[in-house]
C-alpha cells in the first residue's frame, strides 16, 4: 500500500541539519575542555605530591661516640690555613 498523503517527504533528509551541526561541535568542544581541565587538574595535584625540592646542603651523620672528628684535610681536600701571628718576637 502506498502513502497518499502529500506531506510525507519525496526522499529522506540526507546529512544533519546547520542547527544539529552546530551543536555537535558545542557538544565536541565541550568535551574536549572538560577532559583537559580534568587531566591538568589531576596531573597539578600530583606535581605537588611529588615535586620535593632537594636539600642544598647534604646534613652529614653525628660522629660516633669516642672517636675524633676527621682532619680538614680529609673532609674538604684543602690545607688548614697558616696560624696567624701578631708581629711580636717571643
Amino acid at each position: 500500500m502506498m502513502d497518499t498523503r502529500n506531506d510525507a517527504p519525496a526522499e529522506p533528509q540526507r546529512g544533519t541539519s546547520m542547527r544539529q551541526a552546530m551543536w555537535s561541535w558545542a557538544v565536541a568542544i565541550m568535551l574536549v575542555l572538560g577532559m583537559g581541565l580534568m587531566f591538568y587538574g589531576i596531573n597539578a595535584r600530583q606535581s605537588v605530591q611529588t615535586a620535593a625540592k632537594q636539600p642544598a646542603i647534604m646534613a652529614a651523620p653525628a660522629p660516633a661516640a669516642g672517636v675524633p672528628p676527621p682532619s680538614p684535610e680529609t673532609t674538604t681536600g684543602q690545607r688548614l690555613p697558616a696560624p696567624e701571628t701578631t708581629g711580636r718576637t717571643q
